[in-house]
């Protein structure tokens, strides 16, 4: 018996010893313990900042990005957030290309990005949006697009043909780079953003607006200029952030940063807030009246300019539109419907205080002087054109 037991108790002990090493095994599978799943944010705004060869991310005073980012630290150590998330795709002029996280204590890093695709890609912008979304989830988005713009204009990267090369928004100053509205709006379509604002030249539209139509609800975007400095970044944040994403508030503060500036030449600045439901109807009341007309500018009426350029792509939409007909009934429904798509237009006196400004719709428009600027910059890609200009061109074929 006592053989016996001897024999039991070192049977249990080698139990005892087996079983923990098991347990200590199985354990061993997961030392480093998995991530909580991301909390749902009420609203994430990204910020898609293009500073990287374009002149905006210089040395300073014109390390323009820097300067915004800073502004963006400010706004979030007020609270300005609330419980939303602010992210920032950054393409600097030195340094890799990163995801950041604006946050009261400062900046959190979330990814560096290779150098496999530009930022002005397709391919790359879906992908920001795809780790902005797995970053940081909500139950809302906004975006806000950093850099420069050209409004229409279609002379960028064709990535139906070239895999680096789409424009009218982020060019480099060497003007390889960039991404047309066409790429831009088959981009952002189907993301779930509430909002856009362009805080870049030029992009208050009414062809860029109709290409975005199905692809955000609300734009603020400037139909002329805008100087490097772009919106005040530490007095707007807060209004991304509201509950209803207060726009026409930060489109009012830009205005007034700009119309308060002491230097005349910097007091400037055009702005407006844009409901892109109402696309179709405007649509459908400016074919009305272009299908009385033809291409070219009527008698007697000078175009309101928004640059100051020799060759101009930007002219006043709204009383351009009003030059090319008398019909009261098809004006009447026109202005209904502009006002449909206009929200808010504000603008100053004058742009870099040599042009007037004394028309402003809220959207510039191409005027072709003759059936041949179809093809200028492309302009017959635009759905605008197709659906709505293509009817001033009677030549017949």
């Amino acid at each position: 018996m006592i053989i016996f037991d001897k024999y039991l108790q070192r049977l249990k002990v080698l139990v005892s010893i087996s079983l923990c090493l098991a347990f200590l095994a199985s354990c061993s599978d997961h030392d480093d313990p998995l991530p909580p799943e991301p909390v749902e944010a009420s609203r994430t705004v990204l910020v898609y900042m293009l500073a990287a060869s374009n002149g905006l991310g210089a040395e300073e005073p014109r390390d323009y990005d820097m300067q915004d980012i800073e502004e963006m630290k400010q706004a979030a150590a007020a609270g300005d957030l609330a419980d939303g998330r602010l992210i920032i795709f950054h393409s600097p002029t030195i340094g890799d290309n990163v995801l950041v996280e604006i946050t009261p204590r400062g900046v959190d890093t979330l990814k560096i990005y290779d150098s496999t695709d530009v930022p002005q890609s397709s391919k790359r912008m879906s992908e920001v949006f795809d780790d902005m979304k797995r970053f940081a989830p909500a139950a809302d988005y906004g975006l806000i697009l950093w850099g420069h713009g050209t409004g229409w204009i279609q002379d960028g990267i064709n990535e139906e043909e070239t895999p680096v090369q789409s424009y009218s928004y982020g060019s480099e100053l060497n003007g390889r780079r960039k991404m047309n509205v066409t790429t831009l709006a088959r981009t952002i379509a189907g993301r779930g953003f509430s909002f856009l604002y362009m805080d870049c030249c030029y992009m208050s539209s009414v062809e860029v607006v109709y290409q975005l139509r199905n692809a955000v609800p609300r734009i603020v975007a400037y139909p002329t200029e805008v100087l490097a400095l772009g919106m005040p970044y530490e007095l707007n944040v807060k209004h991304f952030f509201t509950p209803e994403p207060e726009l026409a508030e930060a489109a009012r503060n830009t205005f007034d940063y700009y119309q308060a500036q002491p230097d005349y030449r910097y007091r400037m600045c055009t702005v407006a807030v844009l409901n892109t439901a109402g696309m179709e109807r405007l649509a459908k009341a400016t074919r009305a009246v272009y299908m009385r007309n033809s291409t070219g500018i009527p008698a007697g009426y000078v175009p309101q300019k928004y640059t100051d350029s020799s060759v101009c792509y930007y002219f006043d939409f709204g009383s351009y539109v009003h030059a090319l007909s008398s019909d009261n009934e098809l004006i009447a429904e026109f202005d209904a419907a502009l006002d449909d798509v206009v929200e808010l237009e504000l603008a100053t006196d004058r742009i870099w205080g040599t042009l007037d400004i004394n028309e402003h719709s809220g959207l510039s428009t191409f005027i072709m002087k003759s059936d041949a600027d179809a093809n200028r910059s492309n302009y017959w890609q635009l759905d605008w054109f197709a659906d709505v200009a293509s009817v001033l061109i009677k030549t017949d074929n």
